[in-house]
């Protein structure tokens, strides 16, 4: 017989994304497979909203550029009848440009916990397009205006599910960071463990 679990995905946005302040809801055990049935698809919402009233310059002149993730941390409900677990990865490359729009590129970025002796993962390729503001200590993310992510749940099963990842528009997610000339680092809302650290690349210039 072929099993099936019901997958439902909510994820949060860029740096945010995923990986970052993940959300994805699978029943742990197996279920029999009910005919018709299509998982409904991924769509983004917004992480802790913040205000962005007070940002009246230009982007800091540190974000520009192309940023390489090394380490990254987050807590999300993997499955719907266990509470938050934690999840590590490393592999996400963000882009910010001066004109206040940006991107991500996924390459096969996995993000991966444990439970109960099972290896969890959740493997997205793609890219997505957003825009996005700065202060001095925090990142806005206002919303996508494109992607083409897809990803791919993963439990001892096997693989559970692809779905896409459905552009959020309205997205206003709101990240702490520090930012130095080879070195940026972003924090989440404290519920969400959220956690990233990531170092420059030299695909859009070197900016200081």
């Amino acid at each position: 017989m072929h099993r099936r679990v019901v997958v439902l995905f909510a994820v949060a946005g860029s740096a945010f994304i995923a990986a970052t302040t993940l959300t994805a809801i699978v029943i742990s055990a197996d279920v029999p497979e009910r005919a018709g049935e299509a998982p409904p698809p991924v769509v983004d919402v917004e992480a802790a909203a913040g205000s962005s009233a007070d940002r009246v310059t230009g982007p800091p002149a540190c974000l520009i550029g192309t940023w390489r993730s090394v380490d990254e941390y987050t807590n999300f409900k993997f499955y719907s009848d266990q509470p938050p677990m934690p999840f590590t990865g490393r592999g996400r490359y963000l882009s910010f440009r001066p004109d206040g729009t940006g991107s991500e590129r996924r390459e096969g970025f996995t993000l991966t916990g444990h439970w109960s002796g099972r290896v969890l993962k959740l493997v997205s390729d793609g890219t997505f397009d957003f825009r996005w503001s700065a202060d001095a200590k925090a990142i806005t993310y206002h919303g996508h205006i494109s992607t083409t992510v897809t990803y791919r749940y993963y439990d001892h099963r096997g693989l559970i599910e692809t779905q896409p990842m459905r552009a959020n528009p309205n997205l206003n997610e709101v990240d702490g960071y520090t930012c130095d000339a080879t070195r940026l680092t972003e924090t989440g809302a404290p519920v969400t463990g959220f956690r990233s650290v990531w170092v420059r690349t030299g695909e859009t210039g070197v900016y200081g």
